[in-house]
């Protein structure tokens, strides 16, 4: 059962990073865009941590000391890096595009 939900979480953040990668590709051309790029990121970032989360519950119950827990628990903090580098990532483009939204409104464009 608990492979299973890892499982599951694994294949739900392939997905949305599969998702994120090509919204990446379209330039958002003007403030509204960029307002839907900001709040579709805040939600990847808490589906990432909500996956975070679950890594965590997961790390703390593989406890044992044979080869296949300990590998597992590599395993887990591999994927933990990738989504903490996702999240940095994202938050990061947040950023910029709240510096653009600036450079709109100081230009006089909604």
């Amino acid at each position: 059962m608990r492979k299973r939900l890892c499982l599951a979480f694994l294949l739900c953040g392939v997905l949305l990073s599969l998702a994120g990668g090509t919204a990446a590709l379209a330039a958002p051309q003007g403030p509204a865009d960029l307002n839907r790029s900001i709040e579709t990121a805040r939600k990847t970032i808490a589906d990432y941590e909500r996956i975070l989360g679950a890594y965590d519950v997961e790390m703390r119950a593989t406890v044992a000391n044979d080869p296949a827990s300990a590998r597992r628990r590599e395993e887990i903090r591999i994927l933990k890096q990738h989504y903490v580098r996702e999240i940095e990532t994202l938050k990061a483009k947040i950023v910029n595009d709240y510096r653009q939204i600036q450079e709109y409104r100081a230009r006089g464009v909604q």
